[in-house]
């Protein structure tokens, strides 16, 4: 399995402070089936502005040490960008998602949908696929309820996208009243798609780790198959097991107690 989305390297972002820290990730991370993992760390102007040679140099040491230690994890470079007016600059001297032309980026919660547009055709102009990090977190990329006959106001509630992704499993018709979800009234989500943005949602979201809303938001985006990819976004050892589930909680089992107590 490949994690598209992680901050394994320590010491240059939010992530692991040391590399103890780091090889506790690793090995959660080896333990429940992964076997090759992107190493994102942030780019945001005024608070992690690591050089592209920290991050490899970085990159090589924890993999110098994986490699000693046994477990079997490959790592690839990569970022993740703020999309903000400092990633065209960025992109002069990117550091993409291993050999490709894919940059994870970042939508920040407080930029306009026009802002969003424009950077992003930004970075496809500049050659480059962006690659939406989490979109089940922004709420700019929410996707539409559309209500049909008889649904009220309150019908159109998160957990409707969960009901009726249920019924179209189970083969029911859908009843008046009830709602459906789309990309077509989200203009937004909508231009993404067709200016080939990869969408890569976050293991967390489907289980609680941010909150029902995103999980209900994942959910709904994963029904409609705007996801093309998957990671982990792991900053700390003790978020596994909230963020791998089960599988984690199983690995233990195997392997004893290597990832620590539960920090949300």
């Amino acid at each position: 399995m490949i994690d598209w989305h992680s901050h394994i390297l320590p010491g240059i972002d939010d992530g692991p402070a040391d590399m103890r820290q780091s090889l506790a990730m690793a090995a959660a991370l080896a333990a429940v089936g992964f076997t090759t993992i992107y190493c994102t760390p942030h780019w945001m102007v005024g608070c992690y502005e690591a050089v592209n040679d920290l991050v490899l140099h970085c990159l090589a040491a924890v993999q110098e040490q994986l490699d000693i230690s046994g477990i079997p994890l490959k790592l690839l470079p990569g970022r993740e960008y703020c999309l903000d007016e400092y990633l065209p600059a960025a992109l002069e001297n990117p550091l993409p998602l291993g050999d490709s032309r894919q940059i994870l980026v970042e939508i920040p919660p407080h930029i306009t949908p026009e802002n969003v547009r424009c950077l992003l055709y930004d970075v496809v102009r500049a050659g480059f696929i962006p690659v939406i990090a989490h979109p089940e977190r922004c709420r700019l990329l929410e996707p539409v309820v559309r209500r049909t006959a008889g649904t009220g106001l309150l019908g159109a509630v998160a957990g409707l996208f969960v009901r009726e992704r249920r019924s179209r499993q189970r083969g029911r018709a859908r009843q008046p009243g009830q709602a459906i979800v789309d990309t077509s009234g989200n203009p937004l989500l909508e231009y993404l798609r067709e200016l080939g943005c990869s969408f890569q949602g976050n293991l967390g979201s489907f289980n609680g780790f941010y909150g029902g809303r995103v999980q209900t938001v994942a959910e709904a985006l994963r029904s409609l198959g705007v996801y093309d990819r998957y990671g982990s976004d792991l900053h700390l050892p003790e978020q596994a097991r909230m963020v791998l589930g089960t599988p984690c909680r199983a690995a233990e089992k195997r392997v004893g107690p290597v990832f620590g107590p539960v920090l949300i």
